[in-house]
């Protein structure tokens, strides 16, 4: 991967209302080509994409003279790409607007109440979020074309949103400071050598991180977690400061998000990712549309886009897993994470956050004496 180009990428702030144009945007287009190769696009009979119908001629030619508008409490590098990949495929321009979930949350509910919400399509990290958004009609019933392609238990519990990909959790270490014996497993984050060296994220930070927390118990039981604490883990409250962290060699192993860390692998960080024999934890990243998403023909496109085949390849090209199974492996970069069908995918549902998450977060604060 060009290092320039996803720097460039990366550089792009953390909050606030995104139009890609000029350089940046080729820029992101480029990168984006970069993750994956460009698929075959025919317009002749609407929008195909990868050999799928995403739009028929009528949808298609309204949605090029329409805007998208979206609301993503994902990351904003990751959504960045996904937009450039979307608007080189299709066309169709997209407005985005990034905030954390939470934030996110109150702004949309805030303008539901209101009657003026502006979104027409809005993906946030939280199941439960997801639900409250059902609840509120922030989220309206809809069904993309490929809706049947998602495996059960992918499509969450409701007919308002589905989840568009898993954050994945999984280990990463800095190359330059680990040079003999790297960690193959879980259980090197307990390891004594690494003492005062390990990075952990707070429980408190968002639904992959708890779906992480789930699996470890699960898995290895609460023990694990007080044998984390008892290497002196260092708890940061943000993914993307650990990844910084373990870039610069203050940390020299951590659990940490697949994506952020594989982003800065790619953009030079001395950074070796772990796909542990064990699995890794995911959680879902619910997708819905609005009532104002309805009326917007290029909204529902992006929708369709985002569970069709080459909207699912991509995600995976990012290092998220996939919420289709159907599409063929596909790397990122050097790494090929498991499918969402897979033994090694621990992939917390929306039931699951609801009835462990207080119950885990106590654990998980008590092992590793955490009030923040």
């Amino acid at each position: 991967m060009n290092r320039r180009g996803l720097l460039a990428v990366l550089g792009a702030g953390l909050l606030g209302t995104v139009t890609a144009c000029g350089d940046l945007e080729d820029t992101k287009a480029r990168t984006a080509a970069e993750l994956l190769a460009k698929p075959a696009i025919d317009t002749s009979d609407g929008l195909r994409v990868d050999g799928e119908l995403i739009a028929d001629q009528k949808l298609y030619q309204a949605a090029r003279k329409d805007t998208a508008v979206l609301y993503s409490g994902t990351g904003q590098e990751a959504e960045e790409l996904t937009v450039a990949r979307f608007e080189a495929d299709t066309g169709i321009r997209v407005r985005l607007t990034r905030l954390p979930t939470n934030k996110l949350a109150e702004r949309a509910l805030s303008e539901q109440g209101a009657g003026r919400l502006k979104a027409g399509v809005i993906r946030i990290t939280d199941p439960l979020v997801a639900r409250e958004f059902a609840e509120a009609g922030v989220y309206v019933p809809y069904r993309t074309p490929f809706h049947d392609r998602l495996p059960r238990g992918t499509a969450l519990t409701s007919d308002r949103y589905w989840a568009g990909y898993y954050i994945v959790n999984a280990m990463g270490y800095n190359s330059a400071v680990i040079t003999d014996d790297p960690p193959t497993g879980w259980q090197d984050l307990t390891d004594p050598r690494h003492k005062g060296k390990l990075g952990v994220v707070a429980i408190t930070t968002g639904g992959s991180v708890k779906a992480l927390a789930r699996f470890q118990i699960e898995e290895f039981g609460a023990g694990y977690l007080r044998a984390q604490a008892r290497n002196r883990a260092r708890v940061f409250d943000s993914t993307s400061t650990e990844v910084d962290a373990l870039a610069r060699g203050e940390i020299a192993i951590a659990s940490l998000s697949f994506n952020n860390a594989f982003a800065a692998q790619a953009a030079g960080a001395p950074i070796k990712l772990v796909v542990p024999e064990e699995g890794v934890a995911g959680a879902p990243t619910p997708l819905g549309v609005t009532e104002q998403g309805l009326k917007s023909p290029a909204a529902r496109v992006f929708a369709n886009w985002s569970v069709s085949r080459e909207g699912q390849r991509f995600a995976a090209s990012q290092g998220f897993i996939a919420a289709r199974t159907d599409i063929g492996r596909t790397r990122a970069g050097a790494y090929q994470l498991p499918t969402a069908d897979s033994p090694r995918a621990h992939l917390l549902t929306e039931d699951q956050m609801e009835r462990h998450s207080k119950a885990d977060e106590r654990v998980w604060r008590k092992a590793f004496d955490h009030l923040g």
